[in-house]
């Protein structure tokens, strides 16, 4: 079965990203995070995770360390008291390009013997996949 493979490569992918992430101190949950931020600055945690599909849980985590190391900030939204804006520090901002190159690497690592036209191919598999499995109620 396929899924096999799939969960093979995503544990693989898992430890690679933790590995490099150490020198951020932040882990796998907390990355997606960033890159929803920098597209979508002032978002609330609950649009993040639904952007992210992380769940609001590993979000509070996320979001409550990602403050203590000053990666972001949130600030209150004036028309919600009990929402929160959230934004990157320059900090946050700095690590961007980092993190979007950790994920180029591990993508030309894994697909470095395909051609374009089977990356493209297994892209829209995967693409229909997810979006079936996501279907599942």
């Amino acid at each position: 079965m396929f899924s096999k493979y799939i969960s093979i490569t995503y544990r693989q992918y898992q430890h690679y990203m933790r590995e490099e992430l150490k020198k951020y101190k932040i882990g796998n949950s907390d990355y997606p995070i960033l890159l929803c931020l920098n597209k979508n600055p002032g978002i609330c945690q609950n649009k993040v995770s639904r952007l992210t599909k992380l769940n609001k849980s590993l979000i509070s985590k996320g979001v409550k360390k990602l403050i203590e190391y000053e990666y972001l900030y949130q600030e209150d939204d004036i028309h919600h008291k009990q929402k929160h804006k959230l934004f990157l520090t320059q900090k946050g901002l700095e690590i961007v390009p980092d993190l979007k190159d950790i994920i180029a690497c591990w993508k030309k690592l894994i697909l470095k013997d395909l051609t374009q036209s089977e990356i493209d191919v297994l892209y829209r598999a995967m693409k229909k996949v997810d979006e079936n499995s996501m279907a599942i109620k």
